[in-house]
């Protein structure tokens, strides 16, 4: 359980199973609003990204409510956070429930431009 004095309120965008329509690949999506303190990586966090992956734009979040990251294997887009005018997809969720203060953590990264759902 967070303090709710430093979350805000964020939309959500979760997509359905990929489906292929008229050849194409195609899946909807449900947007739903969840609670959540949003917050840049630290200079340690980014500092342990592989060499490639620290230029991305990132952002980390915590919450109460699951949210799905992406599956490489499996095709499935994760969960994406609009910030600040912008979409983020989800990369990781971990569920920290060993005390009082359970919660998810999540972090995330900038979608490209033209790769939001429309």
């Amino acid at each position: 359980m967070l303090l709710n004095l430093f979350k805000h309120d964020y939309t959500v965008r979760r997509h359905t199973k990929q489906e292929i329509i008229g050849g194409y690949a195609a899946c909807g999506y449900e947007e739903f609003v969840v609670s959540l303190n949003v917050q840049p990586l630290s200079s340690d966090e980014i500092q342990s990204l592989p060499e490639g992956e620290r230029t991305k734009k990132r952002i980390k979040a915590l919450g109460e409510v699951p949210l799905f990251p992406a599956e490489e294997e499996s095709g499935r887009q994760g969960d994406e956070l609009f910030y600040q005018g912008k979409w983020y997809e989800c990369q990781s969720a971990h569920n920290w429930d060993h005390t009082g203060l359970s919660h998810w953590e999540y972090e995330f990264t900038l979608l490209p431009p033209g790769k939001e759902t429309p």
